[in-house]
């Protein structure tokens, strides 16, 4: 914070000592040139001299000028030998009626830093996630006024209509152009669309009314635009017996797809679909009674804690991944064509052929540290990556994020999913728990909280599967399944693998991100891993 000073003394407009006038200060704030509180002292000590001894003349520093513009005006006049004693005595008086504000400027002006610095502190530690290089897109074309209201309502029931009547080629026309680049064009939509809900019994749909939000991000992609419509969509639909597994069927009759979110954009004078609702590749995940054969290579990887802070024991370095290092391998992955992808999206290609990205991969960070919210996040919307947040229920606050902070994790396009209430093996739950209370309890507690469906489990410390018998193994699979968890992922095992296989959606393999990892050994883990995955079904090997 600079700040500089310049004094202009008007030399035709001179008052005699014992008549001079009061002085006009115009004061004009600028803060290009760098001054500090000490600087400003000394230039302040520097004028009060000069005026002292009433100099004919000022001289003007040029580095100083045209930011602070003092202007005073003075009548001239002469100096004679028998006014000398009282010449010293106004002297004293303008040094004082210098130095009494000038003494209070400064002491106002170090408060305003000291304060200052205070706030920016605070600032940056509590919003700075809100501060990435995310480029907002501008959407003049039309005015959001209440005049739009009818004609934004209007659209979405289109929208919805044509869902309800199966009309996909409809609902894409509908879509706007960044709604539209999620898809491999057209028939990817249709594809999708038709495979997901087809066969599904359209009820009715309810909408409530659009209302304006400003500087919002999507979740999809992230990206923030100026102004959108939000709605939200509830759509009642029904399956037919032996399409759908039992625990989605019951989620269906429950409303699975209520107040899913719907928002629209301007483009061309038109309002045109931006979120889909329930048609949203993003909407809750439907599993079929019947999982086909189908097996990706999805690189997941598993993160701690991302933090420059130091560390304070040796597994807390081994959990903690600095955000320089962070930076770096999401810079990597960006330049080598990767695209983070939710859990949501790999089981709507595993179950219905929606069709990946290029280099799809999963950022998954386990237990809900404070960091990964002040440090992960904002690194995740510089690079535009989407990541999914496991959350123990039972530690919220202190090292942990705040339900606000899981709250605006979810706002800015993250997803969240359990990773039990109080972080115990659930293959053999503590006496004081029970393995449905940890399942059940978390997902409850987490939908209420976010206010929509939680269907992914993260095991802690990858229990049942490391040490635990089989049975034990079985049991938690089950109750997985009964309680419409819809996958879970693993802690890696003695071996790394990337093939996310659709027959087994509750044992997603996962790539361990560990403290101190450099990028080399980072890039040639994950180039092992898919190379490695690539050529055992190749080649006859079982997974």
């Amino acid at each position: 914070m600079g700040f500089c000073v310049v004094m202009q003394a008007d030399e035709s407009n001179r008052t005699s000592l014992e008549e001079q006038s009061t002085q006009e200060i115009e004061l004009e704030v600028q803060s290009t040139l760098p001054m500090t509180v000490e600087q400003l002292s000394v230039q302040s000590v520097e004028i009060a001299r000069q005026n002292a001894e009433q100099q004919t003349s000022q001289e003007i520093n040029p580095e100083l000028q045209s930011t602070f513009q003092l202007v005073v005006g003075q009548k001239e006049h002469g100096q004679h030998p028998h006014l000398r004693g009282t010449q010293q005595q106004h002297s004293t008086n303008r040094m004082l009626l210098w130095w009494v504000p000038l003494v209070v400027f400064t002491f106002l002006l170090v408060s305003v830093v000291i304060g200052g610095s205070a706030i920016e502190g605070w600032f940056s530690q509590n919003v700075r996630h809100n501060e990435s290089t995310t480029h907002v897109v501008q959407v003049n074309h039309l005015l959001p006024t209440p005049a739009q209201q009818a004609v934004i309502n209007t659209t979405a029931k289109l929208f919805m209509d044509a869902m309800t009547h199966k009309d996909w080629a409809a609902m894409w026309s509908k879509l706007s152009p960044d709604a539209q680049r999620l898809w491999q064009g057209e028939k990817d939509f249709i594809h999708f669309e038709r495979a997901k809900y087809g066969s599904l019994i359209f009820t009715s749909y309810d909408d409530s009314s659009a209302q304006m939000q400003y500087n919002w991000r999507d979740p999809d992609t992230t990206q923030a635009y100026s102004v959108v419509a939000i709605l939200r969509v509830s759509l009642e639909a029904s399956a037919p017996r032996g399409l759908l597994s039992a625990p989605s069927n019951l989620a269906l009759s429950k409303g699975l797809f209520n107040n899913t979110l719907f928002a629209l954009v301007p483009y061309q004078d038109k309002w045109r679909v931006l979120i889909a609702g329930p048609a949203d590749p993003n909407a809750p995940v439907l599993v079929p009674a019947t999982s086909p054969m189908t097996k990706l290579l999805v690189p997941i990887f598993m993160y701690h804690h991302v933090s420059n802070l130091p560390t304070r024991n040796l597994m807390d370095y081994g959990l903690t991944v600095t955000t320089t290092n962070f930076d770096a391998q999401l810079t990597w992955l960006q330049r080598q064509g990767y695209h983070s992808i939710t859990q949501t999206e790999l089981f709507d290609s595993l179950y219905y052929g929606k069709a990946l990205p290029t280099h799809p991969m999963i950022l998954t960070f386990d237990d809900g540290y404070e960091d990964v919210f002040t440090d992960a996040l904002p690194t995740l919307l510089t690079h535009h990556y989407r990541g999914v947040f496991y959350i123990i229920t039972g530690m919220i606050g202190g090292n942990y994020m705040t339900w606000n902070q899981v709250r605006a994790l979810a706002q800015d396009g993250m997803q969240i999913a359990s990773h039990t209430v109080h972080h115990v093996n659930v293959g053999q739950p503590p006496a004081w728990t029970s393995i449905q209370k940890e399942l059940l309890d978390s997902k409850k507690t987490l939908e209420s909280q976010l206010r929509q469906p939680i269907q992914f489990f993260c095991y802690p410390r990858g229990e049942p599967f490391h040490l635990d018998p089989v049975y034990e193994q079985q049991i938690v699979l089950a109750d997985l399944f009964a309680d419409g968890y819809v996958g879970a992922t693993l802690d890696p095992f003695s071996y790394d693998s990337a093939i996310q296989n659709a027959q087994t959606p509750y044992q997603l393999p996962r790539l361990r991100v560990s403290g101190g990892e450099s990028l080399q050994l980072f890039s040639s883990i994950l180039n092992s891993t898919l190379n490695s995955d690539a050529y055992r079904p190749a080649n006859g090997f079982a997974y």
